[in-house]
């Protein structure tokens, strides 16, 4: 990579990048146009399109894909604008070259119509010039309906073309608290918001999430993914057996004294949160304080119930093995409008991975037990150790890392691979030694209070990451 001092792309932070190849990187826009705003950028430091080489024309046109699907899962999206600024005339101010892929929602502004034209904003929507003015317009409209519409904001959040999901992040990204029921969890909605409710606990949120076990539709998978999140989170699910349905929607937000909930029909799932016609009603703190009041009273009864219990590993073991997945199984035996999902397909690693894993492999047939892996920035090191190790003669595994940002990372790399592990974290005031992954701090495990719990040969397949840190103290302690 031919990199330029004072270039901010060519010294940006690995932790930044989101997925990279071996001729791009892509990150989030540190001052996004809208929620998932993310760059392209060649690693090689050239200024415009015209400079790149024909391979790296050919990364940057295919990650535009691979953007717009990141950005889905995470963020939610309506539309795109996809561009480049080309030169000081037409905008551009970084001059590493870099293309936008910038989210766009369904009413994030009054008129979309002309989209990238809006750079000249006297030729964006030449559309608006043909059509009637707004005094002629209003003219045939009675003069109540008018001052309704312009007044009064809707309520109503339908699902199809006004999605549940750009809703619920746009509130969960300002929030300060949430508090959800849902009585279905399953693993494709869990995706969609993992990220910002992550956000939420990090930046010293809490949340409370209640979810149900009725008719076993609530997937293992999504339990465990959300119980890997490290803050102050608090998951429980409400064991309603058979003899009594558990359908209720809300999720409320909290900023400080206000506070928003949309109570409904919209389960964690990606069709309910994005494509499904769902009806949710959205109720505001400051417009009804009644109404609003009696939804948290509802879910706090809920919540502290007897029956609802804290989700734990050992209850997801329990869970998955009596769990019975009947899609045409009811309460009464004769059918349920539910819809059950099919496990994600596992993620396969891409070339420059593939060889590695068979250096490996060839390393560990050659007779040696412990191999240096070097790959540039955000080749995906982590994926590759998640890869190499989903082996049956690994079953426990010990992730070592000196920053819990990269322990948090980590963890969510390898739920991907291995969606049914056992996960325990061994970082600050954690201390979950017994699952069948531990992401441990070095800073943690490197004392000897924490290092004598372990066996030498309790591992069977040990991660060192950021290798070079290791002639430190705390390491040598490890290693």
């Amino acid at each position: 990579m031919r990199s330029q001092a004072n270039c901010p792309f060519c010294s940006i932070d690995a932790a930044s990048i989101v997925f990279a190849d071996e001729f791009i990187f892509a990150f989030w826009d540190g001052y996004p146009v809208s929620a998932g705003h993310l760059l392209i950028v060649p690693r090689r430091h050239v200024a415009d399109w015209g400079d790149l080489e024909e391979q790296e024309r050919a990364a940057v046109t295919s990650a535009i894909g691979r953007a717009m699907g990141l950005i889905r899962s995470r963020h939610g999206a309506d539309g795109f604008n996809v561009g480049f600024n080309h030169g000081a005339a037409g905008g551009q101010t970084v001059f590493h070259f870099h293309l936008h892929v910038i989210p766009r929602r369904t009413g994030d502004v009054a008129d979309p119509r002309g989209g990238v034209r809006h750079v000249i904003p006297t030729k964006a929507n030449y559309l608006a010039e043909r059509e009637p003015s707004s005094s002629s317009a209003s003219s045939t409209t009675p003069p109540t309906e008018s001052a309704s519409a312009t007044t009064d904001q809707p309520r109503l959040v339908t699902g199809g073309d006004d999605p549940l999901l750009p809703h619920l992040i746009a509130h969960m990204d300002r929030a300060d608290r949430c508090e959800i029921a849902v009585a279905f969890l399953l693993d494709s909605g869990a995706r969609l918001i993992l990220n910002h409710l992550e956000d939420l606990l990090a930046r010293g949120g809490a949340a409370r999430v209640l979810v149900g076990d009725y008719l076993d539709v609530t997937d293992p998978v999504a339990l465990r993914r959300l119980a890997d999140l490290e803050g102050n989170l608090s998951l429980r699910v409400y064991q309603s057996g058979d003899e009594r349905g558990f359908h209720l929607k809300s999720y409320t937000f909290l900023s400080g004294t206000e506070g928003v909930s949309f109570v409904g029909s919209s389960n964690i799932s990606e069709p309910a949160l994005t494509t499904s016609i769902e009806w949710n009603y959205k109720v505001i703190s400051s417009h009804d304080v009644g109404g609003f009041s009696q939804i948290r009273r509802a879910f706090d009864n809920l919540f502290d119930a007897p029956a609802a219990a804290a989700v734990t590993q050992a209850w997801i073991d329990a869970y998955e093995i009596r769990r019975i997945i009947d899609p045409y199984r009811g309460p009464d035996g004769t059918g349920a409008d539910v819809e059950y999902e099919t496990p994600q397909p596992k993620p396969q690693p891409h070339t420059i991975q593939q060889r590695a894993l068979i250096a490996l492999e060839q390393t560990r047939e050659d007779g040696f037990s412990a191999g240096l892996v070097v790959l540039a920035t955000g080749l995906g090191k982590t994926w590759l150790a998640a890869f190499d190790s989903d082996r049956i003669e690994f079953q426990r595994i010990l992730f070592v890392a000196h920053r819990e940002e990269i322990l948090s990372q980590a963890i969510e790399t390898f739920r991907n691979v291995r969606p049914t592990a056992r996960i325990g974290r061994l970082a600050g005031d954690i201390r979950e030694t017994d699952g069948d992954l531990v992401f441990a701090s070095v800073q943690t495990l490197g004392r000897i209070a924490h290092l004598s719990r372990f066996a030498p040969d309790e591992f069977d397949y040990i991660v060192i990451d950021e290798f070079h840190h290791a002639a430190a103290s705390t390491y040598r302690r490890v290693v």
